[in-house]
């Protein structure tokens, strides 16, 4: 028992690091984004463009807004319809709540079964302005999918509740 109680407190240290990770990623790369798209702006102002720095920005803010998308689900903060659900009994909106992570769950082993293949045929599609392909673009919706899967997960066996404030299939941890 000790051993299996080490194992899940390692486990909930690693996710923590990981979470954290992915947080300062993604403000890394939203700093980057906002960056280049002013240097870009101002280096075409005085006729010196940088041709790369639009396919930079994209190749970024496909995972920025992907990785964004698993820390705000993490969070609680995904756009819903609360007006559905806030005003049914606890018991009914952990029940709404459920029922939404099954069809999340549903949708993102969806995205993750046909999201891989999809970037292996991109594999030898390739920016017009860098020499990398544009799979990397295409991986950031299957790889946050399966992160998603894992907050989705998470949220459910630590046994998170509807948040009445947010959204009907947002959450907030019980007090």
């Amino acid at each position: 028992m000790r051993d299996t109680n080490k194992i899940v407190v390692q486990m909930k240290h690693i996710y923590q690091r990981f979470c954290k990770i992915e947080v300062v990623v993604c403000a890394i790369f939203f700093v980057i984004i906002i960056s280049l798209v002013f240097l870009a702006a101002i280096l075409r102002k005085i006729s010196m463009p940088i041709q790369w720095s639009s396919d930079v920005s994209q190749l970024l803010f496909a995972w920025l807004a992907f990785l964004g998308a698993d820390v705000a689900l993490r969070k609680g903060s995904l756009v819903g319809v609360a007006l559905l659900t806030e005003h049914l009994p606890i018991k009914l909106q952990h029940v709404f709540q459920l029922l939404c992570y099954g069809f999340m769950l549903v949708f993102l082993t969806i995205v993750v079964k046909y999201g891989f293949p999809l970037a292996i045929r991109n594999w030898h599609r390739a920016f017009q302005t860098l020499p990398i392909s544009y799979a990397w673009v295409t991986l950031s919706l299957p790889v946050s999918a399966i992160f998603m899967v894992f907050s989705i997960i998470h949220n459910i066996i630590l046994g998170y509740k509807p948040s009445i404030s947010n959204c009907s299939c947002a959450i907030t941890k019980e007090a």
